[in-house]
């Protein structure tokens, strides 16, 4: 019954006037690559900031004091911040523009790197670190709605595919440039680094983006209440997921009231929003199936992605002794196949229909990791690599086409909202996974270790403690590798869910 008045008022919903007091808008021509190439410059310095600053910890603790079990909060509120933003994306659009509200992030994003390279203590960098938190949360999902509204739908495939490539090949420099700049330069120039680039962004924003005629300024009082369980809920529930492993989940007590917490938060959010006359989230593209879909879809890749990018290198250190370099080195060619198969995925799916290259890419990615399952101790560099190329390949073929049929089957004036939405079921789908994995770990670690132990004795085998552990944890990640293929053979269900409208030739 919520739901139906929801749909309702949303059909009868008047009182509304553009973002420019109440004039006529005229949507003028604009380069869609001029428009591209501003998306791409301020969404790249986003994404290389979600993992620049990995590096750069040991010397930021050093040089403000900050202790050990502080200096993991400039990561985790950057987080938080970022996924609390995701979801008003859309009503933050039409409430100032979207050449308005972008150029405002960007600046945004801008002038808080700057404040965070100026820093004169920790708790000054945590603050500045939200501020840029809030920024980058809203760039992306902006991106992606701006990107799609400026491509005709039959080019949506190739305008996800080169986004893509920058979601991509953001975090993947980070990590080396921080690392260089850190080194050479000092900690600080990690975040001086965008404030040239975030400039060119925003000049370039200003003179480019442009305020679409669909997107209505909303009307009435602000959802002061929405607001708050929405920024309680979601911070609850990321902070919990951020910290759930060093607290060991569900023996603390911390971490199972922020889950209750952040659950109940939620439930009463999503309450309010489909009953109150002027919502701060556009709930009613939930009521699309293909977006459910597509989503449910969206969160099993962050899974896939973030989840096996955590277990991964814990396998390599723990059980083949590998050290930073080589790990690195190992995962590099998975992640150069993903770059290389986006740009094609993205043509695929704007020329077939794009279950097709979906249905593959689940196939591939699924088998290698299930071939992960068989590594043992004396597994090589190319038994490590060629599962990683094959699952980079089906990732690509899933990544850019989910994102193309999902926000393609949205209307333009609820892009916005709908892509803020994704990418915050996406990114949570990556937390709960890790999550999952974590608690998984250390629960077939002691049932592994258990098992092999009575074994022992009862075959009278003299077996040192740490022979026992080193093939508890060999069966442990064995399991993972398992499981974490099968979870993701569960994106078939929603894929048969997911309705595509063919382009008559």
């Amino acid at each position: 019954m919520l739901r139906d008045k929801f749909f309702q008022r949303r059909k009868h919903k008047s009182s509304v006037v553009s973002p420019q007091d109440g004039a006529p808008i005229v949507q003028p021509p604009v380069n869609k690559w001029l428009v591209t190439a501003t998306i791409l410059l301020a969404s790249l310095i986003a994404m290389i900031d979600v993992s620049i600053v990995n590096v750069a910890i040991p010397q930021i603790q050093t040089s403000l004091g900050a202790s050990i079990d502080e200096i993991g909060s400039i990561i985790t509120f950057y987080i938080i911040s970022t996924v609390i933003v995701m979801p008003l994306n859309g009503y933050l659009n039409a409430l100032w523009g979207r050449k308005q509200f972008y150029t405002a992030v960007i600046i945004l994003f801008t002038v808080s790197s700057l404040l965070c390279g100026l820093a004169w203590s920790f708790p000054v960098l945590v603050f500045f670190r939200i501020l840029q938190g809030l920024g980058g949360g809203a760039l992306v999902p902006s991106a992606q709605a701006i990107l799609l509204e400026t491509f005709p739908k039959e080019e949506h495939g190739k305008a996800m595919g080169i986004f893509g490539l920058v979601l991509l090949l953001g975090p993947t420099i980070g990590p080396v440039l921080g690392g260089y700049l850190t080194e050479t330069v000092g900690w600080r120039s990690i975040f001086f680094i965008n404030v040239p680039i975030g400039i060119i962004a925003a000049v370039m924003a200003f003179l480019f983006i442009v305020n679409p005629p669909y997107l209505n300024k909303p009307q009435g009082k602000f959802d002061w209440p929405g607001l708050i369980a929405l920024i309680i809920g979601l911070s609850s529930l990321q902070y919990a997921l951020e910290i759930g492993q060093r607290l060991n989940w569900f023996e603390s007590k911390l971490i199972i009231i922020l889950l209750v917490v952040g659950v109940v938060a939620i439930a009463y959010l999503v309450r309010r929003e489909l009953v109150t006359r002027f919502p701060i989230i556009d709930l009613s593209v939930f009521g699309n199936l293909t977006f459910v879909s597509g989503t449910l879809i969206g969160a099993l890749i962050g899974f896939a992605l973030f989840g096996i990018l955590f277990i991964l290198p814990l396998f390599m250190s723990q059980i083949l002794r590998y050290d930073s370099f080589q790990m690195g080195m190992t995962l590099v060619p998975g992640t150069v196949a993903m770059a290389a198969m986006m740009p094609l995925a993205g043509l695929l799916a704007d020329r077939l229909d794009p279950r097709i290259p979906m249905g593959i890419g689940i196939a591939l990615c699924s088998s290698a990791t299930w071939q992960f399952s068989h590594l043992t101790a004396q597994s090589g560099y190319w038994d490590l690599v060629w599962p990683q190329i094959w699952r980079g390949l089906g990732l690509g073929l899933v990544f850019v086409p989910v994102s193309s049929a999902t926000l393609g089957s949205i209307s333009n004036e609820k892009k916005a909202s709908a892509s803020g939405l994704y990418n915050l079921i996406h990114q949570l789908g990556g937390s709960i996974g890790i999550a999952g994995l974590t608690i998984m770990l250390q629960r077939l670690q002691a049932f592994h270790l258990s098992n092999l132990t009575v074994s022992a004795q009862q075959k009278a085998a003299v077996a040192s403690s740490d022979i026992l552990q080193q093939q508890a944890t060999a069966l442990t990640y064995s399991n993972l590798f398992s499981y974490s293929a099968l979870i993701f053979l569960v994106s078939y269900l929603p894929l048969l869910f997911l309705r595509v409208r063919r382009r008559v030739s």
